[in-house]
């Protein structure tokens, strides 16, 4: 059975009557992780919608396919977003990209109209910014801080190292702040 204090939650197990318990457990702990992974990745929010709803589709049915020996459960299930997505993209036509304006948080309009600015500011310059990096750079950031996935999970998705994708984030988080920083945008990362 899914338990949620599991840092990674399994697969739902054979049929039983507990595995909608297990499903819906599953879909709780993965639903938020993979649809601002999906909305990272998609300019249309509603589109994002869908997609997010086609992924569990495809999650419950092809359960009895996940192989545990194979990849962690969140990395099989991430391969099954990062191929819709793909999917999507060749049904329109055009390049995958980052759009930060449909995941972001609602603005506070309570913190006046300079506040809400300068939100807007940063987050179209993180867009151009995220833009700048590789395809790779962008896959792991949207993986690691939209998927909410650890650097060991993100190896086994990709098909890397785990020290690979550190050292990648690492890079692409460095070159994120020197090209913010040569915007003129403050970069606040919690150090003093």
């Amino acid at each position: 059975m899914v338990s949620l204090a599991q840092t990674e939650p399994l697969a739902p197990t054979a049929l039983n009557v507990d595995r909608s318990n297990e499903i819906a457990a599953m879909y709780h702990v993965y639903f938020p992780r993979v649809h601002n992974y999906v909305c990272c990745r998609i300019d249309n929010f509603h589109d994002a919608d869908d997609l997010t709803s086609q992924i569990f589709l495809k999650v419950v049915s092809h359960l009895e396919s996940y192989r545990e020996d194979k990849a962690p459960f969140s990395a099989w299930i991430f391969r099954i977003a990062r191929n819709t997505v793909t999917d999507y993209y060749r049904g329109r036509g055009r390049r995958a990209h980052l759009s930060l304006d449909d995941i972001a948080e609602p603005l506070d309009f309570a913190n006046g109209p300079d506040r809400m600015v300068a939100a807007a500011e940063l987050r179209q310059c993180l867009h151009g910014a995220l833009q700048l990096l590789s395809e790779r750079e962008r896959e792991i950031i949207a993986l690691k801080f939209w998927g909410e996935l650890s650097n060991r999970s993100i190896a086994a998705f990709l098909g890397i190292s785990e020290s690979n994708v550190g050292v990648i984030l690492y890079r692409a988080m460095r070159r994120l702040r020197h090209i913010l920083d040569s915007r003129g945008m403050s970069w606040n990362d919690g150090k003093s």
